[in-house]
């Protein structure tokens, strides 16, 4: 992972650098700044980067709508010692508010969930669409269904041929936010935009089947990943 410190106060930049690593890993490459104009000059994508809210010139808020302007991609924790406005976290998209003084404990909670973010974005299945084999990162995923041979992925875009059955992909995707809502469909809810008790609807005008006897299950899976989801 590529993060990045952004703190104006040496005493913090220290304690939180010294926090960070103990929940990095060896390849992980951490870069520190002392501003927020300082962080957007530098110009580089980073998957997690811990904002101080409190800064000159550009403060921690500004900066990071700033930066997410080109990299929307980033998981931002925002560190602050002022809790009365961690409201405005949530305007800027941030991952988490992280409470300075509760840092050693809070940065723990957070880096196990980005771990797991990771881990997702990364994993991907094998697909065929013509002459074209593609590893299509599941997290691009909205539905697979059945066919005779397998499986077919769809994707907002595409449609890829999967030599594995679904009932195979259903045991591999299920810790992934997938349910298998139908005997022919899996679907990953949190691609899910609503359904109703016929039809999963995504993105792109494109659904899934619900059966009559999963309905339920189906309706209960899909707002408890939208609650993990918010809550991650």
């Amino acid at each position: 992972m590529k993060i990045a410190i952004v703190d104006d106060e040496a005493k913090w930049r220290k304690l939180v650098l010294d926090v960070v690593k103990g929940y990095t890993e060896e390849a992980d490459k951490i870069d520190i700044f002392e501003s927020g104009v300082e962080f957007i000059k530098k110009n580089r994508e980073y998957n997690v980067v811990l904002m101080d809210v409190d800064m000159p010139e550009m403060d921690g808020f500004e900066t990071i709508i700033n930066y997410k302007t080109e990299y929307s991609e980033s998981i931002i924790i925002i560190l602050t010692t002022h809790l009365d406005c961690a409201r405005k976290g949530y305007l800027v998209d941030a991952f988490r508010y992280v409470d300075k003084i509760r840092m050693q404990e809070e940065l723990k909670e957070a880096f196990e969930k980005v771990r797991q973010i990771n881990r997702k974005n990364r994993l991907s299945l094998t697909g065929t669409n013509g002459n074209d084999t593609k590893n299509i990162l599941v997290k691009d995923i909205l539905y697979i269904e059945t066919n005779k041979r397998g499986s077919i992925i769809n994707t907002i875009d595409r449609c890829y041929e999967c030599n594995e059955k679904i009932n195979e992909l259903e045991m591999k995707l299920e810790e992934y936010g997938f349910f298998k809502c139908h005997k022919s469909f899996l679907i990953n809810l949190n691609a899910v935009e609503h359904l109703d008790k016929e039809f999963v609807y995504f993105s792109g005008d494109k659904k899934a089947y619900i059966s009559v006897r999963k309905y339920t299950e189906t309706k209960k899976r899909y707002i408890s990943a939208n609650k993990k989801f918010a809550s991650m």
